[in-house]
């Protein structure tokens, strides 16, 4: 009998040593509303491993996926996320549509906008974004 393995890599495993345009991440899908109530669409928060204090958020059960942030020719940020970083139903759930919602703004972080001084950009606006597959996973721009 043939079971499929659904662990996925770490990201340490995955992304090799970055330069400085290049941080590696958790990212967390998901906006919670006022009632907090989560919409399961967009970004709840970004966890850089760089980043040492624990967030002081409370702890969620948000999917989430690794990724690699970088930041794009025009200094935009961009979202790399492995496919072998994530199991098949955050793939599904979140990467086999065209596009990624951001129903509202995302505030970037003091840590992220520190580890990549080049963003011109703190703020990624609320709307759609088009989803680019790679071979080896999935890029955003925002």
């Amino acid at each position: 009998m043939h079971m499929t393995d659904y662990s996925v890599l770490p990201a340490s495993e995955v992304f090799r040593k970055g330069t400085s345009r290049q941080v590696a991440a958790e990212v967390e899908f998901g906006v919670i509303q006022a009632q907090g109530d989560c919409l399961g669409v967009g970004i709840c928060r970004i966890i850089t491993t760089h980043h040492t204090r624990k967030p002081s958020l409370p702890s969620r059960r948000c999917a989430r996926a690794s990724a690699l942030l970088e930041v794009s020719d025009d200094g935009r940020l961009e979202i790399f996320f492995p496919k072998l970083c994530m199991p098949p139903c955050t793939e599904k759930t979140f990467f086999q549509k065209r596009v990624f919602p951001l129903p509202v703004p995302f505030f970037l972080p003091e840590h992220i906008q520190q580890l990549l001084p080049e963003l011109k950009q703190i703020i990624l606006s609320a709307g759609l974004y088009p989803i680019r597959a790679e071979a080896s996973g999935y890029r955003i721009t925002f």
